[in-house]
């Protein structure tokens, strides 16, 4: 037997520890630049805009920034999965058959599948059907042929609105820890910018919807007002204004101040007098100063108390 030499033996470790070295910088690099690559897919995410557009959008994005082929995306509604969005490739026909029949028979998600775990503890798990048994997800391994799939929550304000589910596709590789790191924080990134998609297409609706009302409120409030001019002065009028409220008050502040007595809000007041609601703060603010007033309130029955003086309340 050929003798090795102790100094064979040592430049043979050191060898071995310069590739263990290598190959975890390797994974490290890979690690990162994938992290990074989702990250990014997420950004593009949020530039969709709509909803509806970023679900449909979703599964191509972590596709093409992962390693993993077919993603689809469900809603939890009613303790049942329904699916929303579907990625297998480029070509939507076969994606969007599979669709049609996953949406046949919506998912109980239930104990003991390992996708209720998740969706209750909002982790994310990797599932070999196999090896899970009935705690896999049969209609996704019956439908979709999944062998091994990662499964993900959607979590929006803390409660679980959806799963996400994603496998290796045709290439039948074996998902490992990474695709799971990448599918939770894909995850993690599309709820979030799906909930601030969601919240303003929220505001874009209430803010319609106040520009109705302030419409109709403005022409209702411009009718009272020529009915109240028909009828004679009225406070915050053309009427005599007591000589003590002009002298500490502008025009625009008397203004605002009359239309207060009339019970109207910041948001009357600007609609009225075309001026924005902030402005309309500031000569509130300011009247309250100058008349030395606790409240609105107090500002207008201060006022009120100067025009019976003058005889022109009513």
């Amino acid at each position: 037997m050929a003798h090795v030499s102790a100094e064979t033996i040592e430049a043979t470790l050191i060898e071995l520890l310069a590739l263990e070295r290598e190959r975890t910088e390797l994974e490290y690099v890979g690690r990162s630049d994938a992290l990074e690559r989702v990250g990014d897919g997420v950004r593009r995410l949020g530039e969709v805009g709509s909803p509806a557009g970023i679900l449909e959008r979703a599964g191509e994005e972590l596709a093409r920034s992962s390693r993993l082929e077919r993603v689809l995306i469900s809603e939890l509604v009613d303790g049942h999965l329904h699916p929303r969005a579907l990625w297998t490739g480029e070509q939507r026909a076969p994606a969007d058959q599979l669709l049609a029949r996953l949406r046949e028979v919506p998912i109980a998600l239930e104990y003991p599948l390992v996708d209720h775990e998740v969706a209750t503890r909002q982790q994310a798990r990797l599932v070999d059907v196999g090896q899970a048994g009935p705690r896999a997800a049969g209609r996704l391994r019956e439908v979709l042929g999944f062998q091994q799939y990662v499964v993900a929550a959607l979590v929006v304000q803390r409660t679980t609105v959806g799963l996400l589910h994603a496998d290796a596709g045709e290439s039948a590789r074996a998902l490992d820890p990474l695709d799971l790191e990448l599918t939770a924080r894909f995850s993690e990134g599309l709820a979030g910018v799906f909930e601030r998609a969601a919240l303003r297409d929220m505001l874009r609706l209430h803010r319609q919807e106040l520009q109705s009302a302030g419409q109709w409120i403005s022409g209702h409030l411009s009718r009272l007002a020529v009915e109240a001019g028909e009828r004679g002065p009225a406070p915050g009028g053309a009427g005599e204004i007591a000589p003590g409220v002009a002298e500490l008050l502008t025009r625009r502040e008397l203004e605002v101040l009359g239309l207060l007595a009339r019970g109207q809000t910041n948001v009357g007041i600007a609609s009225l007098l075309m001026v924005r609601e902030g402005t309309v703060k500031f000569h509130v603010k300011n009247i309250l100063r100058k008349l030395g007033a606790r409240s609105r309130a107090d500002a207008v029955s201060r006022y009120v108390r100067a025009m019976e003086g003058t005889g022109t309340a009513r």
